[in-house]
């Protein structure tokens, strides 16, 4: 019984942990200034935003392309990242995974120049989002919320996404833009709403299906966040944070099977803290050999400074006498 409490709670404050900000736009973190360049034979480039995202969502920021396809992130960390290029009301036209290195570097971004009827099923923009027109009235006040949300005033963002789908329900972006001020104003059940909205309308929606999960979790309705998470790992196979919360949520259920331990073993490259719910899950199975390897594992990946690894250390002695 002991054990069994330990292993729940180990999972609420996991729980906690994970379950960063939904993804939208945030302010510049320090780093290197990064220029990049698009070019393409059918897109006005004048139109587009670039956004630099970490898959851990430690670092995020958007860009405005200029006339001639450049475009800049005045600080971005080294490392690796999601670049991803919008059109209009913030369609999702094109990503890829780019690495940032030293001063100088200039990312190039070809657009794809196929039209939308030869997409693939793989593609990351939707019929809807290719053939719906956005009435000049909700594309002025998404624009006006995302600058609102880039620096910071969310109670101005809210205000102006809700200006946008309430000037065209079909905004699909600005659903999503609206939840994730709303996680930022803690209002989670109003937030849950607006990203299933953004599904309903965008079934495979690679923003709204993990800040869903995420929000369904915080909420507790892990049962939800898991079924969530399985769908979100179909569009982003791999994606860190579904697999730990989908790991999580089968926790919450007492449910400690192979799945489980498969998806902290997914998540535990860029989160951490999977290895020590993973340790609890063997301890709690009578494996604890495996659970010392797993909490020596988090103990050689984290700082000396981590504020964990007091606690951790005195688990890992415990196990192994």
């Amino acid at each position: 019984m002991k054990t069994c409490l330990r292993l729940t709670c180990v999972v609420m404050i996991a729980l906690a942990a994970a379950l960063a900000q939904p993804q939208s736009s945030s302010p510049a973190s320090r780093g290197l200034p990064v220029r990049g360049e698009i070019s393409s034979g059918s897109v006005v480039t004048s139109t587009l935003t670039v956004e630099l995202s970490s898959n851990n969502s430690s670092y995020s920021d958007t860009a405005s392309v200029n006339g001639d396809g450049t475009f800049e992130f005045r600080s971005a960390p080294p490392g690796a990242y999601w670049l991803r290029v919008y059109a209009g009301a913030g369609a999702l036209i094109h990503e890829e995974m780019v690495s940032v290195g030293g001063p100088g570097q200039i990312l190039s971004i070809r657009l794809n120049t196929q039209s939308s009827a030869n997409r693939s099923a793989g593609s990351t923009v939707s019929l809807q989002q290719l053939t719906h027109k956005v009435p000049r009235q909700a594309q002025k006040a998404y624009d006006k919320g995302r600058q609102a949300a880039l620096k910071g005033d969310q109670h101005a963002a809210e205000g102006f996404f809700r200006q946008a789908v309430e000037a065209d329900p079909e905004v699909v972006d600005a659903h999503n833009e609206l939840g994730a001020s709303e996680v930022a104003l803690g209002e989670l059940p109003e937030a849950a709403e607006q990203f299933q909205k953004a599904i309903d309308l965008v079934p495979e929606h690679r923003l709204a299906l993990p800040n869903l999960s995420i929000v369904l979790a915080k909420l507790k309705r892990f049962h939800d966040a898991g079924e969530v998470a399985r769908r979100a790992l179909l569009v982003l196979p791999g994606e860190p944070r579904m697999h730990y919360i989908l790991a999580l949520s089968l926790l919450a259920e007492n449910k400690q099977t192979p799945e489980v331990l498969n998806n902290l073993r997914r998540a535990a490259p860029e989160i951490p803290k999977a290895h020590i719910v993973a340790a609890e899950v063997f301890a709690n199975t009578g494996r604890p050999d495996e659970a010392v390897l797993e909490l020596e594992e988090y103990l050689r990946v984290q700082p000396a400074d981590d504020k964990e690894r007091p606690k951790v250390e005195s688990r890992l002695a415990e196990l192994r006498h």
